[in-house]
């Protein structure tokens, strides 16, 4: 009786690790995909700024996805835009 006991315990905390890890897992590839999705809709970033984000999110996917998310969307890689003269045409273009 008490190895039945055991064997039930041991099959209930293999399920319950399985499911808890598959359970973090989801939640990792859905952080991956959300920064995935978040560089490529980020209009302030250039062609290349994004294409850093992306590697780097890929190499790293948790470190990078959290990256992104805590420090990534202020970057510093982003587009000039001309300034025009008083509403004339824009300058250096």
């Amino acid at each position: 009786m008490i190895t039945v006991f055991a064997q039930d315990t041991a099959d209930s905390t293999s399920v319950t690790i399985a499911v808890f890890l598959l359970f973090i897992s989801l939640l990792l590839v859905a952080l991956w995909v959300a920064a995935f999705i978040s560089v490529m809709r980020q209009d302030r970033l250039t062609g290349g700024g994004k294409l850093l984000w992306i590697v780097v999110i890929i190499g790293f996917p948790f470190l990078g996805s959290l990256g992104w998310f805590l420090f990534g969307r202020g970057a510093q890689l982003v587009k000039t835009v001309p300034v025009s003269n008083a509403g004339g045409p824009a300058v250096g273009v």
